[in-house]
């Protein structure tokens, strides 16, 4: 094997990979910098919130990792119809730990952030972000297993194409609606939360259209 050539195509199949993962982890970050300009407990209180996003994303990491070192395997023998069988389970998996995450979003918020403080302000604030951002949880499983199998099979620029244009809607949303531009009103932590799950249906939609092609 051809040294030069094996780390130039390795180059170009990680490096859209790494952007991807850096992208996915810029979303929190997005919103605790614009929150911090706003408010200290804002900020704080949405900080602590998306560690319940960071527990899902192992989770989903684990599961889509799996099905990444199997579809890899498949894809390269040109067996599609077992691919499609993993890229199946991957999606019941993930969307089976999506729900159980939205649903307790939805269902217990305050017990959720009971886990991280016990400071009541900051626990409303978390849950009326957690009420809203929850729903963008439910969407994220389902993104990661279309941005998988795009990864395995060779369409590594659009899924981290999807991913960064995902994150840059999710910014300018998120000055739009914790600062209230645009007409809009100021919802702080609610809008950061609104400005999460419109960037994830918009990436889910972008993760449709491109399979679907």
């Amino acid at each position: 094997i051809d040294k030069k050539v094996f780390y130039r195509n390795l180059l170009r199949l990680e490096l859209p990979n790494a952007l991807q993962s850096l992208m996915l982890a810029l979303v929190a970050a997005g919103d605790a910098l614009m929150l911090g300009r706003v408010a200290q407990d804002e900020m704080t209180a949405v900080s602590l919130a998306t560690q319940i996003q960071f527990v899902q994303n192992m989770f989903l990491a684990a599961a889509t990792g799996a099905g990444a070192i199997l579809g890899a395997q498949y894809w390269g023998r040109g067996d599609r119809r077992t691919l499609e069988t993993i890229f199946n389970i991957m999606l019941r998996l993930c969307g089976l730990i999506s729900v159980l995450f939205c649903g307790a979003c939805e269902i217990m918020p305050e017990l959720l952030m009971r886990i991280f403080t016990h400071d009541e302000a900051l626990i409303l604030i978390g849950a009326a972000y957690l009420r809203i951002a929850g729903w963008s949880y439910l969407l994220t499983g389902i993104s990661q297993c279309y941005l998988t199998m795009m990864k395995v099979t060779d369409h590594v620029k659009p899924g981290a194409f999807i991913s960064s244009g995902a994150v840059l809607i999710n910014v300018c949303l998120n000055a739009v609606f914790i600062f209230g531009l645009l007409g809009m009103p100021a919802l702080q932590a609610r809008g950061a939360a609104l400005a999460t799950t419109i960037s994830r249906i918009i990436e889910l939609a972008l993760c449709l259209f491109v399979s679907s092609r």
